[in-house]
């Protein structure tokens, strides 16, 4: 015997049906898990103080004496990562310093060098003094060559800021260098003694 389905039965059916599965469905889509706290975290990342030092210009130079510049401070035991800062020494109003790259032999008579020249603010007397690094890249046809140094503005002597011309050689050697590009970083430092 063949029996129709009255229309009101079919719908209740096809319902029925929708009910049952659309749970699965749902939980499937909205379900949501607890991770364990000590293995998940959220960190805000916030960029470092701006360093009070400005690029002014570099050129290549060519060094016709040996001269005696101090190292721009120590070389940590990570190149390139950490180092001991060299303070600046204070001024009145305005001077200039001349450093080597830290860790680096004293700069030969007869070799090329890329002079940096930055512009440093050195705060009033009652401070504070800012760490920073400067890196230097060169790029040669010969390949590259990198200068590092670790730096503390130190305070000026008076009520008022004092401007530091800050100048960083970095030896290219003995033959006539071609230079294809320069890149020069500065960083603010953690501390005044040392870097990061």
């Amino acid at each position: 015997m063949n029996r129709a389905i009255p229309r009101w039965q079919g719908v209740g059916l096809t319902i029925l049906l929708i009910l049952v599965l659309l749970p699965s469905f749902a939980s499937a889509a909205t379900s949501v898990g607890t991770l364990p706290g000590s293995h998940y975290f959220a960190a805000r990342a916030t960029p470092a103080p701006t360093p009070p030092v400005t690029i002014g210009a570099h050129a290549r130079v060519h060094l016709v004496v040996a001269p005696g510049y101090p190292a721009a401070g120590t070389q940590g035991s990570s190149p390139g990562l950490q180092g001991t800062t060299v303070v600046l020494a204070s001024c009145a109003a305005a001077c200039t310093r001349n450093y080597r790259p830290a860790s680096a032999p004293a700069l030969p008579a007869g070799h090329y060098a890329e002079r940096v020249t930055l512009t440093v603010t050195q705060p009033r007397h009652a401070g504070p003094a800012v760490g920073f690094d400067v890196e230097v890249a060169v790029h040669l046809t010969t390949g590259w060559i990198f200068g590092k140094g670790y730096f503390s503005t130190g305070v000026a002597t008076g009520a008022t800021t004092a401007t530091i011309t800050l100048r960083l050689f970095v030896d290219l050697g003995a033959a006539f260098p071609t230079i294809t590009a320069v890149r020069v970083t500065v960083d603010r430092c953690a501390l005044t003694t040392g870097c990061p």
